[in-house]
């Protein structure tokens, strides 16, 4: 059977309630509305500080490489970005520091070093880039029905929702409390009742309002941080080749036993990234294709090869920015390129950075659970177009609640437990999205596959 690149993945397109105000090929009317739709998204998907420090404390480097990736981090976002929204999937998908990826390189640079670490960097995403193209992934539609897809979107809601709610409570203090109580009551009062680009940028107003002008005024924005930034600072290639972990000095090493305990987080990756690009199709109202899924994925191989020549950790699919389309309606993959631009600015310019890493995370968390909800909506969205019966409500009821509560039990109850099993058990059993994915497929295969109960 010839290659379909268009071929749908589901046999009968799901329906959300979510219909984009500007669509994935459309372009904002006004260039001064492209530019704060670009910003807005560059607002929520601003983690490499968070990422950045969290590989750097789990492979035991000292805090001076953490400036550098960061700055680094946000140049391989522009270039990712770029990259998937013009060559890859041509969805309006942002780039961004993999968390699956980072875990997995965390321990290979404990473990077998920082060269290492790089080597397994550029051959993960070599395989990751030859999966893509090689149109496998495509070929996997059957086993994807909308009650599994629903269900991971469902699930990346609620990751939303988690990293909404660790932004909001980073800092105890009562007054970040309030401001991010302020901040979700004006988000609100701007989404509703604002009429035209008030009501589409009520991220954007909300964070500058809240994050920069009321947190100015009442003393927990560092001004002095961004005063003592650089303005400007040219990108380095291998910016960390004079670092030494585990004795050796050289910029690259491949290791086998360091390329494999990498993979485990592509591995993780590309199964976050099939489900976000079913979400970012849901959310846009556009057909979800075996082309989204192959491309996509060879895009963001490729991603993660130029990541490594610029000392950034891989990239990913961002789950966020599903929660920015969904809320806004702004489903242009050129706002999207805007937004890789600025990307590639804050990586040029340490000072714009700064002022982006000052915004309180507690406001831009409480804005951002708003999103975070639409999202999970969407996802019964797509469950509710399936047909319904005893066997579609197993799958989803097992594969959401095993997917969000699995990684609960982890990181509590079972912490000391899960720190005793492979690495690889290990990321899996904390990637909430992961577990969704192929929970939902396998449960789907032995339901409505093998068993196939009359009432499914």
């Amino acid at each position: 059977m010839a290659y379909n690149p268009d071929e749908p993945i589901f046999d009968v397109q799901p329906q959300t309630t979510i219909k984009p105000i500007v669509g994935i090929d459309e372009i904002p009317k006004k260039w001064w509305e492209t530019l704060f739709y670009g910003w807005q998204i560059t607002l929520v998907d601003f983690t490499p500080f968070i990422w950045a420090g969290m590989f750097v404390s789990l492979a035991g480097l000292p805090e001076t490489v953490v400036p550098t990736m960061i700055r680094a981090c946000f140049l391989a976002m522009g270039v990712g970005t770029l990259v998937q929204t013009t060559l890859g999937n041509r969805l309006p998908v942002v780039q961004g520091p993999s968390s699956a990826v980072l875990t997995a390189m965390g321990g290979v640079t404990a473990t077998y070093g920082f060269p290492a670490m790089w080597g397994a960097v550029f051959v993960g995403g070599l395989i990751e880039f030859f999966i893509g193209s090689s149109r496998i992934l495509g070929k996997i539609k059957r086993f994807i029905p909308p009650v599994v897809t629903g269900s991971v979107v469902a699930t990346i809601g609620f990751v939303a929702a988690r990293i909404a709610i660790t932004w909001i409570f980073t800092d105890k203090q009562p007054l970040y409390f309030i401001l991010a109580i302020v901040s979700f009551i004006l988000a609100l009062v701007l989404k509703f009742k604002g009429k035209g680009m008030i009501s589409r940028c009520f991220v954007l107003i909300s964070v500058l309002v809240m994050g920069v002008a009321v947190s100015s005024i009442v003393g927990v924005y560092d001004w002095s941080r961004v005063a003592k930034a650089p303005l400007f600072a040219l990108p380095e290639i291998f910016p960390f080749r004079d670092v030494s972990a585990k004795g050796m000095s050289s910029i690259v090493v491949f290791s086998l036993a360091a390329i494999l305990g990498g993979f485990t987080g592509y591995i993780g990756s590309m199964f976050e990234s099939i489900g976000d690009y079913a979400a970012t199709c849901a959310v846009c109202d556009t057909v979800y294709t075996v082309k989204h899924v192959n491309r996509g994925i060879a895009a963001e191989g490729a991603g993660c090869i130029v990541s490594g020549f610029l000392g950034a950790l891989p990239v990913t699919s961002y789950t966020q920015n599903i929660g920015i389309l969904a809320s806004t309606g702004i489903a242009s993959r050129f706002v999207t390129q805007i937004a890789a631009v600025m990307f590639l600015l804050y990586g040029l310019s340490p000072k714009l950075a700064m002022m982006l890493a000052c915004i309180p995370r507690a406001v831009v968390g409480s804005v951002f659970i708003i999103s975070a909800g639409l999202i999970m909506f969407s996802g019964i969205d797509v469950l509710s177009s399936d047909k319904k019966g005893m066997g579609n409500s197993l799958v989803a009821g097992t594969t959401m609640g095993l997917a969000v509560m699995i990684p609960l039990y982890a990181a509590t109850a079972g912490a000391a437990w899960i720190k005793g099993l492979h690495p690889f058990l290990q990321m899996y059993l904390t990637n909430n999205i992961f577990i969704a994915v192929t929970v939902g497929v396998l449960m789907n295969v032995f339901i409505n596959m093998i068993l196939k109960p009359k009432n499914a």
